[in-house]
Formats: structure tokens, C-alpha cells, sequence
């Protein structure tokens, strides 16, 4: 099958040891992880994330020279899995592809299709409109999509934890079925869970 290699790459915390109030998510990266997010972001064709992520969040999935430390040298494209959800381009910038089980895509973006959650077809689409490598951010419904199907090259989740156990349970309650083996260390606020092979220039961590 031709298709992108895939990063599938996350930020989460375990609940059990990291209460935030009632209605408020906060913030869960840290400054070393948003760095090395943003080196993340540089490498790689395009960034994906969930409709729902796209309609709630409103991410600009692109290379933030404040997050990075200096000017990007490129931005990546945006893949949007809309599924049934309708989503507008909200912000200006590179190309971006709507992957959609309906036709009613924003004329600004390549609708591509897909039916039901199989990701086969975009998957292959995308490769095919030169997408060979694809960092997936989320959420977690997407994520889970990924994993189910067989669809992860590399795997690096950020969790703001305050051990390496705690992190790996943190990682497993939001994400359901992952690797069998994470390799977790140190990082930042947290602990960074890495699986697969390094991906596009190898490990990618932020400067101390």
C-alpha cells in the first residue's frame, strides 16, 4: 500500500495525579515539548488532526517561530478528518485536504473522500498528492483510528506525569490500545513515551 510514513504524536497527563478545576483543561505541554513539537512540525509534508479537534480547538497546525527559536524554514500542509463534520478553513495558510464522508467541503481545501472510519483511501490519496510523511496530533478518537488500523511508524507522547509508571497509565487511559513496550524518559514538566523508528531526521528533542 502506498501511503505517508505516520508520527503519531500527543500530549496528555495522568488524571489520577494532575487535577485541573472542573471545565478547565489547561495547558498540557510544556516549553521543551512545544519546541520540540514545532521541530516536529518543521520535518514533516502535513500535520493532521480530527474535526472535532478542528472545530473545537481551532489549531493553526503550523511552525511558530516563538515555539520554534528561530524563523521556519518551511510550513507543513494541514489534513483535516472531518468524517461527518463540516469545517471551514478558519485560518489562512498552507494548502490544506478535507478528508470527508460528505461533500459539502470549503472550496479553499482538496476534499478527499473517505467512507466510514476505514483510512486506507486518504491515506493512499494523500501519498499520492506527494504527502510521504504525516504527523498526526489528535484528539483521541482519531488517534484511536490509527492504532486500530495498524496506521503508527513512530509514536511519541508527551504526559505530564509525575513518574514514568504514571505516565504510561496516563498515556493508556486516553489512548486505549498502544504498543505493547514505550520507552518513557524524562522530559520537560513530564515524561516523553517514544515507540516505532525515529522518523524524519531521527530523534527530535528540544535543546535543554
Amino acid at each position: 500500500m502506498r501511503r505517508p510514513f505516520i508520527h503519531i504524536n500527543f500530549a496528555t497527563e495522568d488524571v489520577c495525579s494532575v487535577r485541573q478545576p472542573q471545565g478547565i483543561s489547561g495547558n498540557i505541554s510544556c516549553g521543551d515539548d512545544w519546541h520540540r513539537v514545532h521541530i516536529l512540525r518543521e520535518r514533516y509534508d502535513a500535520i493532521a488532526v480530527g474535526g472535532k479537534t478542528w472545530n473545537i480547538d481551532r489549531p493553526r497546525l503550523t511552525v511558530r517561530p516563538e515555539k520554534l527559536g528561530r524563523e521556519p524554514r518551511r510550513q507543513p500542509n494541514r489534513v483535516i478528518f472531518a468524517g461527518s463534520h463540516p469545517c471551514a478553513m478558519s485560518h489562512p495558510g498552507a494548502p490544506a485536504f478535507v478528508i470527508s464522508s460528505h461533500h459539502h467541503v470549503d472550496p479553499s481545501a482538496v476534499a478527499l473522500a473517505m467512507t466510514g472510519h476505514d483510512l486506507h483511501g486518504p491515506l493512499e490519496s494523500l501519498y499520492d498528492y506527494g504527502i510521504e510523511s504525516l504527523l498526526v496530533e489528535g484528539g483521541p478518537t482519531l488517534l484511536r483510528s490509527f492504532f486500530s488500523q495498524g496506521f503508527a511508524d513512530r509514536v511519541t507522547i508527551y504526559v505530564r506525569a509525575g513518574t514514568a509508571e504514571a505516565a504510561d497509565r496516563g498515556a493508556r487511559d486516553t489512548l486505549g490500545a498502544l504498543p505493547a513496550t514505550l520507552h518513557a524518559s524524562a522530559f520537560g514538566e513530564g515524561f516523553l513515551l517514544e515507540s516505532g523508528v525515529p522518523g524524519m531526521g531521527g530523534e527530535m528533542r528540544a535543546a535543554g
